[in-house]
């Protein structure tokens, strides 16, 4: 059976009295956040460039971190990426991880630890409070700061405000969390400089999406991407295989991702028979029993974060961001 959770991400109808009850309990975050977005802004001494989501759940937003953060530091920039560690263990903050130290997820966060094995010139900042994680990481002489999931932290002040949109499944039901998956209603889409629409290659209907952004975002450049597959890592000892690696043979899929059936999606179209689908809540870590014996099993490089040791049939599938040209209409 379905959790309530998924039921309320995939959109489900939930009429009567807990339908009534979610819907009230909606107006608890539509407060808070109008409450912040009447508090004061902080700027501070570099250049803040925020990622983040209108909706909770997986929109892609880490491949698009990665991505700019390696941009950024190409370009000669000490960059720091800002994360508030979500699901990590609790600790003194802010949390500075310096380039090139060895990531720990439980400290630092499954999102953090990634973005800090791809990308090892950055400084990983953890942080509830992004003000404070903002001006640490100036301390440490960074001049650009990626806000990780910043969208909705208003009272750091940036210079680009990046919204991330899952074309697959974009603003869910329409409604506010608990509800629905979003964070705010669809008009505060209008804070957005830059809207960076991911799995566009999965959507079933993108013109629609589109149409919403440009009706709130009016002002804001639209990107269209897909999550493109590179290879696969075997994570006992960190070889690299090629995506044909795994065409035609059987394989389990387990993931702890908001978005899982589009891992699944992505793992059959390299020709991957899928004998098991494993989806786990968002940042669990994936119990022992799902990754043991002789079968090749397939996890995303978010959940292989979170891995200290694996066993040598478990391979993360490594994705990259990757512009992606709608069709053109005959």
């Amino acid at each position: 059976m379905s959790s309530l959770t998924d039921r309320i991400r995939r959109g489900e109808s939930m009429d009567g009295l807990l339908g009534a009850l979610l819907g009230a309990a909606s107006w608890v975050q539509r407060t808070g956040m109008a409450i912040k977005l009447r508090g004061p802004r902080v700027r501070v001494g570099a250049r803040v460039i925020s990622f983040g989501n209108i909706t909770a759940g997986g929109t892609g937003k880490t491949p698009a971190v990665i991505e700019r953060a390696e941009q950024e530091v190409a370009a000669g920039h000490r960059v720091a990426v800002l994360s508030r560690g979500y699901g990590a263990a609790r600790v003194t903050e802010p949390l500075v991880h310096p380039p090139h130290a060895v990531p720990d997820a439980r400290l630092l966060g499954d999102e953090p630890a990634l973005i800090a094995r791809r990308v090892p010139q950055v400084w990983i900042v953890r942080s509830a409070d992004r003000v404070a994680g903002a001006q640490a990481a100036v301390n440490e002489g960074c001049d650009v700061i990626l806000l990780d999931d910043g969208f909705q932290a208003v009272a750091l002040e940036r210079d680009e405000n990046v919204m991330v949109i899952d074309a697959v499944n974009p603003f869910g039901n329409g409604h506010i969390l608990p509800r629905g998956i979003l964070r705010e209603p669809l008009s505060a889409m209008d804070r957005a400089t830059h809207v960076v629409l991911t799995r566009c290659d999965q959507a079933k209907d993108l013109a629609a999406t589109v149409a919403v952004v440009q009706q709130h975002c009016t002002n804001a450049s639209i990107r269209f991407t897909r999550h493109a597959p590179v290879g696969f890592l075997r994570l006992c000892d960190g070889r690299t295989l090629p995506l044909e690696a795994l065409q035609g043979e059987c394989a389990a899929a387990v993931c702890g991702i908001g978005h899982p059936e589009s891992f699944f999606q992505t793992l059959e179209s390299l020709g991957v028979e899928l004998t098991q689908r494993s989806a786990l809540a968002d940042h669990a870590t994936i119990p022992a029993e799902l990754l043991c014996g002789t079968t090749m099993t397939v996890v995303t490089e978010k959940d292989a974060a979170r891995m200290a040791h694996a066993p040598k049939n478990v391979l993360a599938l490594a994705i990259r961001l990757e512009d992606w040209m709608p069709p053109t209409t005959p």
